[in-house]
């Protein structure tokens, strides 16, 4: 039952921000083009790969439960980011320039 939920609960938030009510509001206020040009940029890369590095690293030292579950929602949130901003958004969008998209 944790795995199930351990890996259903992740992908449903990701479906959830990239095809979900997130995205009519990426796209009305211009992050969504913002995104699409970080993309291309990767000025974040470096110091997101950087921050998910040191949030795991920490993660194998901490002994409390709390603080290894914020530190779990770090780590996934990272990846999150990594993932939308890095793969799925060039590759569903390429050469995005603004405007709607359907």
């Amino acid at each position: 039952m944790k795995k199930a939920i351990g890996t259903i609960f992740p992908f449903l938030i990701i479906h959830l921000i990239c095809c979900g009510s997130i995205l009519l509001f990426l796209i009305s206020s211009g992050y969504l083009l913002l995104l699409s040009n970080e993309s291309q940029n990767k000025w974040f890369l470096l110091p997101s790969l950087l921050a998910l590095f040191l949030a795991w690293r920490e993660l194998n030292k901490i002994e409390q439960k709390p603080w290894k579950i914020l530190l779990t929602v770090i780590i996934y949130l990272i990846i999150s980011y990594i993932f939308i901003t890095y793969l799925f958004i060039p590759w569903w969008i390429p050469g995005y320039e603004g405007g709607p998209l359907l």
